[in-house]
């Protein structure tokens, strides 16, 4: 345990320090006030404008995050072997593996605490009471983003920085996009397509679990347990991915 704290914090220190996450941050919140303006060249209120694009850039930004944290730092240790001087001390590669994202998924909590709250001193400069509704919203996608990390942690064990970043952002897209592998599954002729497409379906996450932004800007109901369901679903996502990486890595000659 002493092992995998020890990583955690170094490998919060590393990430906090640099100035790439700063720029991130800057875009996001620059991109979040500007869409105070926004509601003026749109049929919906600037309330329900602001929140679909604020919670929409959330997620990129989160998306960003993930894989700027996630491979750039991983990844880039291993491809550089600079991941030898700790593996070198008594430290286990499971170990490594947890401490990495717990330290890395802090560092990601940290900067999404930041994002919320300019996302709600907008919402509040609007006259909108900030409902249950939009911080659940926050919450699922803080789950959804340490998948991605874990995501990007399991791809960098077996692939190089680039790769790794391509194969998330695949990961990330197709992820929003299962339920349409499963339509397209039941209209495609071709069995090989269709045996993709539901093996796709099947073995991928379905990220639209963390989207209830069509929920908020329209006011409409949570279903009860709704948001715990989701939570625990991608958890366990991103404890399987996990473990895939501590597999791999394990079995990886670095």
């Amino acid at each position: 345990m002493n092992t995998i704290v020890t990583v955690a914090v170094n490998t919060f220190r590393e990430t906090i320090r640099n100035k790439v996450l700063y720029n991130i941050l800057l875009v996001a919140a620059v991109a979040l006030l500007l869409s105070l303006s926004f509601g003026d060249l749109s049929v919906f209120s600037r309330a329900q404008v602001m929140s679909d694009f604020g919670l929409a850039t959330m997620s990129l930004t989160g998306l960003l995050l993930a894989i700027f944290i996630g491979v750039g730092l991983l990844g880039v240790e291993i491809a550089t072997k600079t991941v030898y001087g700790v593996l070198n001390r008594p430290v286990s590669r499971e170990a490594f593996i947890i401490g990495k994202f717990c330290g890395l998924c802090a560092t990601l909590l940290l900067n999404f605490i930041l994002i919320a709250a300019v996302f709600f001193v907008a919402i509040q400069l609007l006259g909108v009471t900030v409902k249950a509704a939009m911080l659940y919203a926050v919450l699922l996608l803080a789950v959804e983003m340490a998948l991605i990390v874990a995501a990007s942690m399991f791809f960098s064990t077996f692939t190089t920085p680039t790769l790794a970043a391509i194969f998330t952002v695949g990961f990330y897209i197709a992820g929003h996009l299962n339920d349409l592998m499963n339509i397209g599954a039941e209209q495609q002729q071709n069995p090989v397509w269709r045996f993709v497409l539901v093996s796709l379906n099947r073995l991928l996450p379905n990220l639209e679990h963390f989207n209830i932004r069509t929920r908020i800007v329209y006011d409409l109901a949570i279903p009860e347990l709704f948001v715990a369901q989701a939570a625990l679903y991608g958890m366990l996502y991103t404890v399987l991915l996990l473990l895939c990486a501590m597999i791999v890595f394990s079995r990886k000659d670095v």
